[in-house]
């Protein structure tokens, strides 16, 4: 019996197969509209069977994991009152059921899949297509014919998973086996069959020559240094601090010396506006992961703002737990005093948006920084720099509460905070992350 270490292993390894034959591989796509296009070569309803047993635990896991997601929901926005604490509570709950939404989404969507949903085949343009969905919605993959081959009737195999299908068809792509149908009787088979080996002539050839794919690839680091080596922009230069995006940087974290020395600011004011930084942060993230995600980030997007967003009203409570004396006069903190206090900021606050804006035009499109990356790596990548940022930060603030002093301590607070910053920076875009 296989243990689920091996099974995950053999997935991960079908799919680095798959992305490395890059424009052969089969393209995911959700579909909108008619599932048989205008123009089809060839458009079948595959049977699709259907499992009592599979609908009903689809279905009360989808009834467990939405109950907490409606109870949470329902006690957040119960009640708001004009404090910070309420806000905090208000907007953890939100944000929390944004990335639990996401789980209940995808269970949803299998819960209506098995027991209303549909398998189509489809080939047009010489491809072919296989969807799972609704007359309108559906999602699937395209298949290049260079690479189809050995159409043919199969038979159950529960170590592969197909074993819900009974009897059904596949062919071969690429050395992997791609199953549809299920159920398939002898006849309805084999007229399908005769029908995609006219369409496609050429699966029963020989396989054309595919470069080596090592299953090192996959594992460890060998995986890392074979993907470096074989990656064009490895002999990329590396940006130092005088480079453009390290210029802006230094630029807009030398901005709260302004609030200092004509503003009044105090610490209270820098360790709110470093903390309003790392939503600018989360936001250029957002927008890395939607181009490397492209449909995916309907998913990834949520879940990245619910889980970061979590972590950043944290940090605000923190904040203001430690140092909101120093924010606001009264012992109680309302959501107005928020907001003046952000007003204050916001000139600063613009200048870490242009500062980060230049990074992700001049890093990761000008420098195609996205190349070889990962939307799951891209979306765990910013928390590493933040919470270095913000132990420096925190440390810094206690040292200026210590030293009961005004300028030389946030001048002390503003370089280390620098430093850590500039340091992340240039390692993080010093070399293409490799993960």
């Amino acid at each position: 019996m296989n243990s689920p270490r091996k099974k995950t292993n053999r997935f991960a390894e079908k799919r680095k197969r798959m992305q490395a034959l890059g424009e052969l591989a089969p393209r995911f796509a959700i579909a909108i509209g008619p599932q048989f296009p205008r123009g089809s070569d060839y458009a079948e309803v595959l049977p699709f069977r259907r499992s009592p047993v599979v609908i009903f635990i689809s279905g009360t896991f989808l009834l467990v994991f939405a109950v907490p997601l409606f109870s949470v929901l329902g006690s957040a926005t119960a009640q708001l009152d004009d404090d910070l604490f309420s806000l905090v509570a208000l907007l953890f709950g939100l944000f929390w059921a944004l990335g639990w939404s996401v789980g209940v989404f995808i269970l949803a969507a299998v819960f209506i899949a098995v027991a209303f949903g549909r398998e189509t085949l489809v080939v047009k343009d010489s491809e072919l297509i296989l969807r799972l969905g609704f007359p309108f919605f559906g999602f699937g993959a395209r298949y290049s014919p260079a690479l189809i081959r050995n159409f043919r009737r199969q038979q159950p195999d529960e170590v592969t998973g197909s074993g819900w299908r009974g009897e059904h068809l596949a062919f071969d792509y690429a050395g992997e086996t791609i199953g549809f149908g299920s159920a398939i009787d002898a006849e309805q088979a084999q007229q399908m069959l005769n029908r995609l080996e006219s369409l496609f002539p050429r699966s029963n050839d020989p396989l054309p020559r595919l470069p080596r794919i090592e299953i090192e690839e996959v594992r460890g680091e060998e995986a890392n240094t074979q993907h470096h080596a074989s990656d064009p922009f490895a002999h990329q230069e590396s940006i130092s601090w005088h480079s453009l995006s390290s210029l802006a940087l230094i630029a807009a974290n030398l901005f709260p010396l302004l609030g200092i020395m004509f503003l009044d600011w105090e610490i209270g004011e820098i360790m709110l506006l470093f903390w309003a930084e790392s939503a600018v942060i989360g936001f250029y993230n957002l927008l890395r992961m939607a181009q490397l995600a492209s449909w995916a980030i309907l998913f990834y997007g949520p879940f990245f703002i619910g889980h970061y967003g979590g972590f950043m009203v944290g940090h605000l409570l923190f904040i203001y737990a430690f140092f909101g004396d120093k924010l606001a006069e009264g012992a109680d903190i309302s959501i107005s005093d928020l907001v003046t206090d952000m007003l204050r900021l916001a000139p600063a606050l613009l200048g870490f948006f242009i500062s980060h804006g230049i990074s992700y035009f001049s890093n990761f499109h000008g420098r195609r920084e996205y190349i070889g990356r990962n939307v799951g790596a891209q979306m765990r990548q910013p928390y590493k720099r933040i919470i270095i940022m913000h132990i420096t930060i925190i440390f810094g603030g206690f040292l200026v509460m210590l030293l009961e002093t005004t300028l030389p301590a946030l001048l002390l607070l503003i370089v280390l905070k620098l430093s850590a910053d500039l340091r992340a920076h240039l390692k993080e875009h010093g070399k293409q992350l490799r993960l």
